[in-house]
């Protein structure tokens, strides 16, 4: 019984998972124009997002982009408030990408804070892009979005439920052979 008991404290210990998180992670921030106004179509340069960081919990890599906002990654959201009014013109879109979670989990959804009107979002694996098109705001703008993952088993737990499932049949089998003789 001892015996029985230590694998399952083994099973349980072995089965806890981290939860996904970028820290640690190098990920990109870009403003991008989708549609040629005769001004270029691409990443707008002048915003001071030319470069990836990584991602650090706290202001520590808070990046300050021109006057227009700054933006905070932290291990499972990200923050951006708006510095001055604004108004964005047509086809402007704000991209956080390769946001490679710890644990191999991929981006699912994001949970949304934000007093902006007329944005659009789309979600993928491991990016988010914020449709800024036409959008007007204050500088108490802001825009939160926390990240949802999918939640991806750890190779080990397949493990230690085939150890579980062999301790419960070894107990049975004793069990058995325990009341025929």
């Amino acid at each position: 019984m001892k015996l029985l008991s230590v694998l399952l404290g083994l099973v349980l210990i072995a089965d806890a998972r981290a939860d996904a998180s970028l820290l640690g992670d190098t990920v990109d921030a870009g403003m991008y124009r989708t549609i040629d106004t005769g001004k270029g179509v691409g990443r707008i340069t002048g915003f001071g997002l030319d470069s990836p960081f990584v991602v650090e919990n706290g202001a520590a890599d808070q990046k300050s982009y021109s006057v227009a906002y700054t933006l905070d990654v932290d291990a499972d959201r990200f923050t951006m408030d708006y510095r001055n009014p604004f108004a964005w013109g047509n086809g402007i879109v704000f991209r956080l990408t390769d946001l490679d979670f710890s644990n191999g989990a991929s981006l699912q959804s994001l949970i949304v804070d934000t007093n902006l009107v007329g944005y659009g979002l789309t979600v993928g694996a491991d990016y988010v892009e914020i449709n800024l098109s036409g959008v007007h705001g204050t500088r108490d703008a802001y825009f939160s979005g926390q990240f949802i993952t999918t939640a991806v088993p750890e190779p080990a737990t397949y493990a230690m439920l085939s150890l579980g499932l062999a301790v419960v049949g070894f107990g049975a089998r004793r069990a058995r052979k325990a009341r025929q003789g």
